[in-house]
């Protein structure tokens, strides 16, 4: 999000300062690093590794299906990187399951840590850490030692980032047996939204034997059974590689919420961004009121209704939206649905189309006007509104073509 970011915003930004300040105070030796809890840099501790599943999958979205909507989400792209991932190549994703002993977990920010070195485990990363993963609280005297299996939920308050980074690995890690109902499984977490309660409860009621920890910030976990489990591309926008585990996120879900009704059936339905700071889109009233004549449900996904979002998405043949967050509900749409998305014609990203390929899903791009500040930009509402009901209407055809010859 940083791209319009001026030279002034970043010489200001003292977060680098802190950094390189911490790391020579605190990072020259592993005793220092556990007793500050400051873990600057990454290792990958082979000798203490034993792996469960390690799986490469190549993205969908480079399938012939999708080369027309790949063609068009290349251009003007702004997908962010990370050079210093190394795990795999651009076009796959690199997912590690994996046991790991002698493993810290600092309370301040649930990041998994070799204890022999001070170091972040990662598997494919290199380099120093970010400051808002890695800066320093005093956890050296405030030890909780776990005997059980445990595994670490960060306090990641990202929709997209927590759902495909975070839990559908561990979703992964569910449908291989990794996490069973045979024995307990210690979930490692601090300050979370919503979503992880749900995800937590919702594994209880399938029977798998949960106790969640919640650590303070000063106090770390030491655990020689550490489970890794973790999806690794040097594309950030591409980092969801588990479509195999949709199944078992469903079920999971679909758990949590049971005592909850079902959203009302909508074939069509657009995904209302609203009460954002970034990527205010002027039209977009305009283009709700034309859709909402034209059959859409309108919906408005937030924190407390994610049980309806994921069904609403589900269930729909059309699925429209601003890029934004709520799209990355579209790893849950059933083969073969239409997925429209609107986004500046100079600022493109493949990450939509990324998300829908996995799930069996087309995306239709549309572009509106050239992004300003906050990544906002204009659209013609009837211009959108055209082009989104022509998609629906190719959604309907092809759904009942589908249904003749089922």
């Amino acid at each position: 999000m940083a791209r319009h970011h001026t030279f002034l915003n970043r010489l200001l930004d003292m977060k680098p300062h802190a950094f390189r300040l911490s790391n020579a105070l605190l990072g020259w030796h592993p005793a220092l690093r556990r007793a500050a809890g400051f873990f600057p840099d990454f290792v990958w501790p082979t000798e203490r590794v034993r792996v469960i599943s390690d799986q490469s999958h190549r993205h969908h979205l480079y399938e012939p299906e999708h080369a027309a909507a790949l063609a068009v989400v290349s251009q003007y792209n702004v997908d962010v990187m990370n050079p210093l991932e190394t795990a795999c190549a651009l076009d796959t994703t690199r997912t590690m399951i994996a046991e790991i002993s002698g493993v810290v977990i600092p309370g301040h920010t649930i990041t998994p840590a070799d204890a022999a070195t001070g170091s972040q485990i990662s598997l494919g990363q290199q380099g120093k850490a970010r400051w808002a993963f890695c800066y320093p609280a005093p956890i050296g005297l405030n030890r909780i030692e776990v005997k059980a299996r445990c595994i670490a939920i960060p306090p990641v308050f990202h929709y997209t980032h927590l759902l495909t980074d975070v839990l559908m690995p561990i979703c992964e890690a569910v449908r291989i047996g990794a996490i069973d109902r045979q024995e307990e499984t210690v979930v490692v977490t601090a300050g979370h939204p919503p979503l992880v309660t749900a995800f937590l409860k919702g594994l209880k009621a399938l029977g798998y034997p949960i106790r969640q920890l919640v650590l303070k910030p000063t106090q770390h976990v030491a655990t020689d059974r550490y489970l890794y489990a973790r999806s690794h591309c040097p594309n950030i926008e591409r980092i969801y590689g588990v479509p195999q585990a949709i199944g078992t996120a469903r079920a999971i879900f679909d758990a949590a919420y049971a005592d909850q009704p079902p959203p009302p059936a909508a074939s069509r339905l657009y995904l209302r961004r609203r009460g954002h700071r970034l990527r205010v889109v002027a039209g977009e009233d305009e283009l709700v009121a034309l859709l909402e004549k034209a059959g859409f449900r309108i919906f408005e996904p937030a924190w407390n209704n994610h049980a309806e979002q994921v069904a609403a998405v589900a269930g729909a043949d059309v699925v429209a939206a601003v890029h934004g967050a709520a799209l990355v509900n579209t790893i849950f749409s059933k083969p073969g649905a239409v997925v429209v998305e609107l986004m500046a014609e100079n600022a493109r990203k493949s990450v939509v189309l990324h998300w829908s390929g996995e799930g069996g899903a087309d995306l239709v791009p549309i572009l509106g006007g050239p992004e300003g500040a906050k990544q906002s930009f204009a659209i013609d509402p009837v211009a959108a509104a055209e082009a989104i009901i022509a998609a629906a209407e190719s959604a309907s055809v092809t759904v009942a073509l589908n249904g003749v010859g089922a």
